[in-house]
């Protein structure tokens, strides 16, 4: 009676959206890291290279 998957397109679509983006913005993130290292960057860094690894390895 209901559709389970309705969002399911729309989602795969976000999802692969994301995943072409991650890929910049963890470079970018890394050169912004290696001049001016503070904490939160530090770990943006880390959280988008974990990211970027979920994706490369089908986890995410």
């Amino acid at each position: 009676m209901f559709k389970n998957n309705r969002f399911q397109p729309f989602f795969k679509k976000c999802r692969e959206g994301f995943s072409i983006v991650v890929l910049p913005l963890a470079i970018f993130q890394l050169i912004r890291t290696i001049f001016l290292p503070t904490t939160m960057d530090v770990l943006l860094c880390a959280l988008l290279f974990f990211i970027y690894v979920g994706y490369l390895k089908k986890w995410l």
